[in-house]
Parts: C-alpha cells; structure tokens; sequence
C-alpha cells in the first residue's frame, strides 16, 4: 500500500478531478473533505477519479491524502530510486486549481495525479448515461461503482460523476459495507443482492444492522 498526499486550492463553485492510474485492480481509500466524492474506499482497474467540488462563493483548501492497496503481483523491480519522481508539482494557466502533490512510494506501483481541466461536463437531467446507469443499477439490485462502469460499457471515470449527481438528485442511494459502497435504487432490493454477493460471518455488526434494516424497510 501507499499513500498519495494531495494539497489543492479550490476557487468559488470550481470542479478539480484527481486522477490515479495503475495497472490491474486495485482498492482505493481517500481520505479527503466531504466534498470530494467518491469519499469512501472503492474498488478501481486502470483508471479511477476522485472529484472535489467547491459549491460556495469562497476558495477553499482541498488538503488529504489518498491510500492505494495494489490487488495485483508486482512487476519486476522498479528501476533505481534516483530515476523515480518521488513529488510532482504541477501548475496549469487558467485552472480552477493550484495544486501540489507529494507522492511516498512505499511498494512498487507509482500514481501520477494530473488534473485535466476541460474534461469536466456537466450532467443534465437529460442526458441518456444517467439514464442507463440508473436502468443498470435497478436491474442489478446494487452495485459497486465498478460494476456499474462494467454493465454500461463506460470507464470508471466517466460513470464517477453521473453517479455522484445522481445520489445528490435522489435518484441513487449509497451504503457502505466493508470496504465497498454499493449504489441502489430499491433498498430491498439492494439488502438481498448485498448479503447474497458476501460471507454473512465475515460482516460487522453495523453491517449487517444496516443491511437487515434496509431488508425489513
């Protein structure tokens, strides 16, 4: 495992996506303010996206860190120590951020950050992505964001964000089990595919209270 140390400035009502990119699967444990999302551990592959947004008319500090445990063996050694970037600033003419990112590489996989300003769209209540993540989440009971991706053909980064707004319209709901956080739209639903996809022995009393609540409900 190894973590990511992010320090970000957010201008008024400004979006910033924090990328990660690594080889094979992998679990992803943020630590960051509430207004980055996803702000729970979650499973990625290749490419995943952590999104802060500032919603108010002041700038604000975006400052945390982000785990990362490799699912995946690891290649063969790295080359030496000295030929690895071990910090990265970047600054970018324009952006809504300033950033600096410290990276400590404790294990062999490396994460570069890199914001990319532009790629930002705005969902609208039209758009037919949200529709089909929707569809695919009521289909499948619950899902991680992961399977979502999966079941509507679409990367994991461009699924992050349709999810996150549709949870804050109402139209997905969230819980988190373990590691996971699972996206619903029926909460029966969601509580049986939850307790059949994992080891009952294996779940925390506060799970599985709020997993026979959302049963019950």
């Amino acid at each position: 495992m190894f973590n990511v140390t992010v320090v970000a400035v957010l201008l008024p009502l400004a979006v910033y996506p924090i990328h990660l990119y690594l080889p094979g699967n992998y679990t992803v444990y943020p630590h960051l303010p509430p207004f980055c999302a996803p702000n729970q551990p979650f499973q990625a592959s290749g490419e995943a996206v952590i999104t802060c947004v500032n919603p108010t008319n002041k700038t604000v500090e975006v400052r945390g860190y982000v785990a990362v445990q490799s699912q995946t063996p690891p290649p063969p050694p790295p080359l030496p120590p000295q030929s690895l970037p071990v910090a990265a600033i970047a600054a970018v003419a324009g952006a809504a951020a300033a950033t600096q990112i410290g990276l400590n590489r404790r294990e062999w996989a490396l994460a570069a950050l890199a914001p990319i300003i532009g790629r930002y769209k705005r969902a609208t209540a039209d758009d037919p992505l949200k529709r089909q993540i929707v569809e695919a989440v009521q289909r499948m009971g619950a899902a991680t964001l992961s399977q979502i991706a999966k079941a509507v053909g679409r990367s994991w980064g461009a699924v992050q964000w349709h999810v996150y707004v549709l949870e804050r319209e109402g139209k997905l709901k969230s819980v988190k089990v373990g590691p996971f956080t699972y996206y619903y739209v029926d909460r029966r639903a969601a509580a049986d595919v939850i307790l059949s996809s994992v080891d009952p022995s294996t779940l925390s009393l506060e799970d599985r209270e709020k997993l026979d609540l959302m049963a019950s409900s």
